[in-house]
């Protein structure tokens, strides 16, 4: 497992109501609750989703603003896997998406993630797989006050995204069930097909979700191995 050494950020409070900012309607804010916001290292979780079989291109670009300042943005690094069956197991099909999964077997470029535009600071996925699944890490430090964040999405064709194993917001339109599996094309049914804004920078789509503040997700050992108190998170929800 690694843990991504991110820049320390000092979080403003925020303030105002949590609701889906108006760049377009196709991010969704998803009814979750508050996200859980470590003072320390956080856990972003990922999936891109092709539209159909031989899709041409994959895009996904993520950026996380916390308090007025950008805490993950393109170029950040990140981790990803093109998927061909459950992760970790068909028990367990949302575990990729947990804080203490290892992810270190997956390859490491930047965001954004995909193929087929030729604009990609990470090339991974083709059009005969329907996803491709990314993990990054970011830091937050005092975090006192804060009740928000804001999550921007610039993706082709279909994503959702989970922070510290929480799910944040999805593309909506999507017909992929309540856990969207690593074989869900976005059109089973419901015909989504969406474009990536193709601009520099990236022209994201945003959410604002709510926000609550807990202990420390992640700690470090020496040797560089994955302490989780997920657990203790969990107990507190």
């Amino acid at each position: 497992m690694r843990i991504q050494q991110c820049g320390v950020v000092v979080i403003a409070l925020l303030t105002g109501l949590f609701v889906a900012h108006t760049a377009t309607a196709a991010l969704t804010l998803t009814e979750n609750g508050e996200i859980p916001i470590a003072n320390g290292t956080n856990v972003l979780a990922a999936m891109a989703i092709n539209d159909s079989p031989g899709s041409s291109d994959l895009t996904l670009i993520i950026q996380i603003e916390i308090g007025g300042d950008i805490v993950l943005d393109e170029d950040h690094e990140c981790f990803a896997i093109m998927p061909t069956e459950n992760i970790p197991d068909d028990g367990d099909p949302a575990g990729w998406t947990a804080p203490n999964f290892d992810d270190g077997d997956w390859d490491k470029g930047e965001y954004g993630i995909g193929y087929g535009d030729g604009d990609d600071n990470f090339d991974i996925g083709d059009g005969s797989h329907a996803a491709v699944y990314s993990r990054a890490y970011f830091d937050v430090s005092g975090t006192g006050g804060v009740v928000s964040l804001i999550l921007g999405a610039d993706y082709d064709d279909g994503c959702v995204i989970w922070i510290n194993g929480v799910e944040v917001a999805r593309a909506s339109g999507m017909d992929t069930g309540e856990f969207p599996h690593w074989e869900d094309w976005t059109d089973q049914g419901g015909g989504q097909s969406h474009e990536a804004s193709k601009t520099d920078p990236p022209t994201y789509e945003t959410v604002e979700a709510p926000v609550k503040i807990v202990g420390s997700i992640l700690a470090v050992e020496a040797a560089d191995r994955l302490v989780t108190t997920w657990g203790d998170i969990r107990r507190r929800y």
